[in-house]
């Protein structure tokens, strides 16, 4: 849900409101708090003016009931002549009449002389406090008696001169304090010298330092913890040194914490509806972006399986929507020509538009179920690779057309299909007439595809190797008949014949030669004995020695049957084995003259190979790295190399013969005299040796022409620097005359058969001993 476009718009969404509360929640608590702080200070500035406002009226009331008293004859006269009863009905009747709650006469020294109340103090107590006061005589003064807070005034009274003075005061009470709190809407409490509170506006009855601690240490229990309940503020009242008396105002702040915690509250309220409108109204949009790109999702999945007629279901979307939903019908239908293209590239040959191989079986499995017997035509341009050298590839391509137009022509009047299936080769299958009908139907073919071509303004004449089956609709498997026809059409191209028509038991030796190529593949890969060398030695004539042999690769199968070495070798140089089947041999012979050498056998080897194996890049290098392995000298292998293989490959087999010779290995030219090697060729090769023919050797002595080819034979190969050696040898007679003319080797059934390394060790023994 939370990796899906849905779930992450639903997540912006609520991530978004989420954020927005807690940026409006950590604003709203700086701004509110800093209000608060701000309007508390004023609040707090507001009670202390109005208070100093409060203490101001009540010390002019008290300064003009003072001057009243004093100024009262009566007072004065019963001063003057210290009538203490009038004294004290005054003082009595002065209190009634303004209120008072403390009235005294003091007389200059400060010893109380009358007073409207009774005091626990005594005269030495109360004096040094009188005399304080008359320090201070006409100010306003807090002070504290008898655990009673009063704001007094001392003025002194003249008849005319200072005769006395006049105390008179106010006291403090709780009712003070809660009329103060009403004025300013805080807590009043006042406090004494030793911090012991007097009066206070708090309606629980607590007493001494326990309202202090109340106002100071009061702690409240908020949603964001603890808070203290009071912001305080003292004020230093008017009062007497040693005697001093505060005022301590609290502002209450329960009333900003519950004003704060419910606009938290509501911002939280507020945030959670906010929530829950924008999942559904998220949720609403994403389910409108996100039901089209589902839906698109499936239209891409039509389009995976090959669906390219589906359509978009859905209601009226946006107008990018739209764009999209018209991208990807735009996108299905590119793909869908692209794959049409694609499909039919794969199927047909991009040339000549025939089928392929692949698309030709298919075809083939298809038509071949209908009932109908049909015949299968591979056709094979012979000679098309020298056009292409010749000529160039244009040519050759156009040859190719030229021809597929006409296998067309034909094929389509007779409802036939066609395919290209390789450089050269064309297959045909058409519908098959009456059997008298067949070939003259291949023939009609072969007739119009036998006519010359003109191609860019070049008359070309054209020859083909045709492979024919006829294939029976009931059991017919398409892979058999395109390798029967293919067996056909080698077999008509390695016969030289136009026309070849498959016979039955050609497929089962043509699979016979593919399990040859298989088991010999395996043989190499094991190693367990069926592969093996025999060595026929090589009589040198001059010396009568035996110091060569010509090492001759035999195979016998487990079950004990031999296979021809003409057979697997041909059928390994076709299939491309011919090149391990080679570095086997090199490495079997290279270790087998060594261990020769160790036994004090110097004996030179000749190893056969093919121009395809000289051609190999690693041939040089594998021969080089088992001679250093062995420890052997290049000059004890021989390299022999077919005439016919020199004439193909002349100039890259040259340049090999060459690398190969700076290992010091010597070069032999064998089967000398069946192919068409000229002089002017002959000396032009890097050899050593030439190697004649068998068919000059075989009847050597009954035919005088066969001893004149070898004669000259012989005289030219050692005036051009060559050893000859003839092969072949089978009577003493023909060994003789070759003595005669002076060949340097001879090699035949006559001196020995081929034979294994143990056997030729003790056949060498033997002949030794004979000489």
């Amino acid at each position: 849900m939370v990796n899906s476009l849905r779930g992450r718009i639903i997540a912006l969404c609520v991530g978004l409101v989420l954020l927005t509360t807690l940026v409006s929640l950590l604003s709203s608590w700086w701004s509110t708090n800093r209000f608060n702080n701000q309007k508390l200070v004023e609040d707090i500035n507001v009670a202390e003016n109005v208070f100093k406002q409060y203490l101001s009226a009540k010390e002019s009331l008290l300064l003009t009931a003072a001057k009243v008293l004093t100024a009262d004859f009566g007072f004065k006269q019963a001063i003057a002549t210290q009538d203490a009863d009038t004294i004290s009905s005054v003082l009595n009747n002065h209190s009634r009449r303004i209120n008072a709650d403390l009235m005294m006469l003091i007389d200059l020294s400060g010893q109380l002389v009358s007073a409207n109340t009774d005091l626990d103090h005594t005269s030495d107590e109360f004096t040094p406090l009188m005399r304080e006061l008359l320090k201070h005589a006409e100010q306003s003064n807090f002070i504290i008696i008898d655990k009673t807070l009063y704001q007094v005034i001392l003025l002194p009274v003249r008849a005319p001169r200072t005769v006395a003075y006049s105390l008179v005061g106010f006291k403090i009470t709780d009712l003070v304090a809660k009329e103060l709190k009403n004025l300013t809407t805080m807590d009043v409490s006042f406090i004494g010298q030793e911090d012991d509170v007097v009066e206070t506006s708090l309606t629980d009855e607590l007493y001494g330092s326990s309202v202090l601690d109340h106002f100071n240490n009061k702690m409240t229990h908020r949603i964001f913890g603890e808070k203290p309940v009071y912001r305080n503020r003292i004020i230093q009242l008017p009062s007497l040194s040693g005697h001093q008396v505060t005022v301590l105002l609290s502002a209450d702040l329960t009333l900003s914490y519950r004003e704060f915690e419910q606009l938290f509250f509501t911002i939280i309220i507020l945030a959670v509806i906010t929530v829950f409108i924008g999942v559904l109204t998220s949720g609403f949009l994403a389910k409108n972006l996100t039901t089209p790109l589902l839906q698109l999702t499936l239209l891409a999945q039509q389009f995976a399986r090959g669906n390219y007629q589906a359509d978009f279901v859905g209601k009226k979307q946006s107008s990018e929507i739209t764009t999209l939903i018209d991208a990807f019908n735009n996108m299905g239908n590119d793909i869908k020509e692209r794959e049409q293209q694609i499909s039919f590239q794969a199927s047909h040959d991009s040339l000549t538009g025939f089928l392929t191989r692949s698309a030709m079986l298919e075809k083939m499995e298809s038509l071949l179920g209908l009932g109908i017997d049909y015949t299968l035509v591979a056709i094979d341009i012979r000679g098309l690779r020298h056009i292409n050298d010749k000529l160039g590839p244009r040519i050759g391509d156009e040859c190719l057309k030229a021809v597929a137009k006409r296998i067309c022509e034909y094929s389509e009047q007779i409802g036939g299909v066609n395919a290209r299936i390789g450089g050269d080769e064309f297959l045909t299958l058409f519908p098959s007439q009456k059997a008298g009908q067949l070939k003259s139907s291949v023939m009609e073919l072969m007739a119009q595809l036998q006519v010359g071509y003109l191609i860019r303004g070049l008359n070309i004449t054209l020859r083909f190797s045709t492979g024919v089956v006829h294939c029976m609709s009931q059991g017919v498997n398409p892979d058999d008949l395109m390798r029967r026809v293919l067996i056909a059409v080698d077999t008509a191209s390695s016969e030289q014949k136009n026309v070849h028509y498959y016979q039955e038991g050609e497929d089962e030796e043509h699979l016979e030669r593919l399990a040859i190529i298989d088991e010999l593949k395996q043989a190499l890969f094991d190693d367990d004995g069926q592969l093996f060398m025999t060595y026929q030695p090589k009589l040198n004539i001059k010396t009568q020695c035996i110091d060569k042999v010509e090492s001759l690769i035999r195979w016998q199968r487990k079950d004990g049957q031999w296979i021809s070495p003409e057979l697997f070798i041909d059928l390994a140089e076709q299939s491309g084995v011919i090149v391990e089947l080679t570095s086997w041999v090199v490495k079997t012979v290279v270790s087998q003259v060594a261990q020769w050498q160790q036994m004090g056998i110097s004996m030179q080897a000749a190893i056969n190979v093919s121009a395809q194996d000289i051609a190999y890049p690693s041939f040089y290098s594998h021969l080089s790295k088992q001679l250093k392995a062995h420890q052997l000298s290049g000059h004890l292998i021989t390299i022999e190399l077919t005439e016919r293989d020199m004439i193909e490959n002349e100039e890259q087999g040259i340049k090999a013969l060459e690398n190969l010779k700076s290992l010091g290995v010597k070069i032999s030219l064998d089967d000398y005299g069946v192919g068409q090697t000229s002089l002017g060729r002959l000396k032009s090769l890097p050899i050593d040796e030439l190697k004649l023919d068998k068919c000059f050797i075989l009847k050597l002595d009954q035919s005088k022409q066969d001893q004149y080819i070898v004669q000259s034979t012989v005289s030219l190969g050692h005036q051009l620097g060559f050893s000859v050696v003839a092969e072949g040898v089978e009577n003493k007679a023909s060994l003789d005359l070759l003595t005669q003319i002076q060949c340097d080797y001879a090699q035949g059934y006559y001196l020995s058969r081929p034979l294994k390394s143990e056997q030729f060790i003790q056949w060498l023994a033997q002949y030794n001993e004979t000489l």
